[in-house]
């Protein structure tokens, strides 16, 4: 324990004890009925989090009416009385593991669902009639205006505040200890706020006192209904990295007038309506860990003891974790992806057994899901979102053991043979290289794909331990799967490499990305990227950042470009393909490639030629179908499972799902 001295240090704010300074930041599950009451699933999605180790467990935005408040569906409803009888369950259940419960008051403002609003003849409120420019993004285009957001009259902006309090004291009357007030992230409260959205003229807008006047009042209101002996965590954007938005100095001063009316103060930046920030709050595998931490230290500095803080950001080991809490400066760390990835990696960690740490690939698929109003899920943890279909986070052991022959040692494979070890089932798999790991290799050479290689080790590692049988440098044949007479046959064989039949495809200076980002070709220094998904984007990027003048060339559209990608890896992988100059050409097509670039033609059937002196193809994969069609008939239909990339170009989410859905009930 002594290695974690600080993260494991108890801590008591007004007769709470905290057993460590570990707080699940708050996340999106979309889990609850279209009331807003709490499901088992919501139950089961927290609990582990407990059970893991957190010392508080905070459930994810929250809303405090259902009127105007709510921006995601399966969101917790706050603004009724009917919702207390989940929220009591949950408490029971988190509480029990010696975890404190807390939960993420929230209200959208402009930022709330303007679908939902115009089915009960509503529109999107805040401090002002700014747009959410997300919303202004993707009306722009779908060639259509955005939703209208109405200024809040005096009437609702005192009805609002009373929501905040009454939803508070609902909390409270549930067990609950604390709360979270959600005023970062470009939510109502930060609305009113900010000055890049805030141009009232009363008595709520002009200067920082008149902007902080919601805030205060509402603090005020919900001190009022829950009584001293209740905390309040407050979560603020340190810096909103918009011209005209909250910057750090100014948030200072706010707190300096919210301090005595909080006690903890929940420190992270950016803000959800501007998509282009999100990178920085919910940081993807290009941005480096814990850039944010500085925030909270700085605003620690300013408060002193007078406030409790807690920094979060892209904190992904309990090393992290540790180390941020040993210089002094915070009082808690919040950290979200680690738990989903694995809720036991606490324990793990105190166990000197960060081999079997299962790692968050920074994906953002869990909250990329959200935006798209679906329950969460996990990249590389099957399990992640269907706890109440496999409790205690594993599958069962099998009625009958199998033998399983798994043809492919990719993502997929590996997959399903730790899935079908954890069953019981005797287990061969084969794979015709000499080591397992399949297009994941490849696809984690880039240096900024450090997070994927980590998974790539943990999944080689896992399956070498979990005791199934591993034959390598073999091309399996049907001879071996009739000399090997398996229950249930698992083909896993991957996808190669698409290459055109383009004039000039052979030309010397012509390279598939992969090999290029494994640095096993020359690469010029005026680049030709042709294929825009994720794949392309991210080559180019990495080109890009080495001073390379690069192009990225896309047959389709523009809502083509970064396909495969999670919404805030899309935002972020535009963003630094913008600031490193890289040059994207959309509805143009490769035709051919000459000695000086290629010769193209786009959707208005112009020609035009471009210059490079490298050609790197990223133009995705091709399943493995006659590999797939030579051993698919050895056995019945129903004991012949073909997953991954050799049934469906995917990704790591849908090769990890793909292997463990295969096995979890054979």
């Amino acid at each position: 324990m002594k290695k974690f001295e600080h993260v494991f240090e108890p801590i008591i704010i007004k007769g709470v004890e905290f057993k460590n300074r570990i707080e699940t930041a708050p996340m999106v599950p979309c889990m609850a009925t279209p009331e807003g009451w709490v499901t088992k699933e919501v139950i089961d999605f927290y609990k582990p989090f407990a059970k893991g180790g957190a010392g508080i467990v905070t459930i994810g935005d929250s809303a405090v009416n259902w009127s105007y408040a709510m921006d995601h569906e399966g969101q917790i409803n706050l603004g009724d009385d009917n919702v207390k009888m989940g929220l009591d369950h949950i408490a029971d259940e988190i509480h029990k593991y010696g975890a404190v419960l807390s939960i993420e008051l929230n209200h959208g403002g402009r930022f709330s669902n303007s679908v939902n609003l115009g089915h009960k003849g509503l529109k999107p409120v805040s401090a002002t009639s700014k747009p959410a420019e997300i919303d202004e993004y993707f009306s722009k285009l779908q060639g259509k205006a955005p939703a209208e957001v109405e200024e809040m009259s005096i009437k609702l902006i005192n009805q609002t505040i009373e929501d905040y309090a009454s939803a508070s004291l609902r909390c409270k009357e549930s067990g609950f200890k604390m709360v979270m007030i959600h005023g970062a992230h470009g939510m109502l409260p930060s609305q009113f706020l900010s000055a890049y959205v805030n141009k009232r003229t009363d008595r709520y807008g002009g200067s920082l006192q008149n902007r902080a006047r919601f805030c205060i009042e509402m603090l005020d209101a919900i001190r009022r209904k829950v009584g001293e002996n209740f905390i309040l965590e407050y979560r603020i954007s340190a810096d909103e990295l918009v011209e005209g938005g909250m910057k750090v100095d100014e948030v200072i001063e706010f707190v300096k007038m919210i301090k005595d009316k909080i006690d903890i103060l929940h420190v992270s930046a950016g803000m959800l309506p501007n998509p282009f920030t999100i990178q920085n709050m919910i940081q993807p595998l290009y941005i480096p860990y814990m850039p944010n931490i500085h925030f909270a230290e700085e605003i620690k500095e300013a408060v002193g003891d007078d406030l409790y803080v807690t920094a979060v950001g892209a904190v992904m080991t309990l090393e992290n974790a540790e180390e941020i809490l040993s210089r002094g400066k915070v009082d808690f760390v919040a950290m979200a992806r680690p738990f989903v990835a694995d809720p036991e990696f606490m324990r793990k960690s105190v166990q000197g057994r960060n081999e079997d740490i299962r790692p968050c690939i920074r994906c953002n698929t869990c909250c990329g899901r959200s935006a798209f109003f679906k329950k969460t899920r996990c990249s590389v943890n099957p399990i992640n979102g269907r706890e109440s279909d496999y409790p205690k986070g594993r599958v069962e052991k099998a009625d009958e053991k199998k033998k399983v022959v798994i043809v492919g040692g990719g993502a997929a494979g590996m997959q399903a043979a730790l899935t079908a070890m954890q069953r019981g089932h005797e287990v061969k798999l084969f794979d015709k290289e000499d080591h397992l790991g399949g297009t994941l290799v490849v696809a984690s050479e880039l240096d900024f794909k450090q997070d994927l290689k980590n998974y790539l080790n943990w999944l080689i590692n896992q399956t070498i331990k979990c005791g199934a049988e591993i034959v390598l440098n073999t091309e399996v044949t049907k001879e071996t799967i009739l000399a090997e007479n398996p229950d249930e046959l698992i083909i896993a064989v991957g996808a190669t490499p698409f290459i055109p039949n383009t004039p000039g495809i052979d030309k010397k200076h012509v390279h598939w990305s992969g090999d290029v980002d494994a640095r096993k070709v020359e690469v010029g220094n005026k680049v030709i990227v042709v294929g825009g998904g994720l794949t392309g984007a991210e080559s180019a990027y990495a080109l890009a950042k080495e001073g390379k003048d690069v192009t990225l060339l896309e047959m389709q559209g523009p809502e083509a470009l970064l396909n495969g990608a999670s919404l805030v890896v899309r935002f972020s992988l535009q963003s630094l393909l913008e600031k490193h100059n890289v040059k994207i050409v959309t509805n143009t097509k490769l035709e051919e490639i000459t000695e000086e670039g290629i010769r193209t033609i786009n959707t208005k059937l112009q020609w035009k030629n471009y210059e490079a002196d490298t050609v790197v193809l990223a133009l995705g994969m091709r399943t493995r179908k006659d590999k797939v069609n030579e051993l698919k008939d050895l056995l019945p239909q129903m004991q012949v499972h073909i997953i991954g990339d050799c049934n469906k170009i995917g990704n790591v989410y849908a090769a990890s799902h793909a292997g463990f859905d295969a096995v979890a009930e054979i």
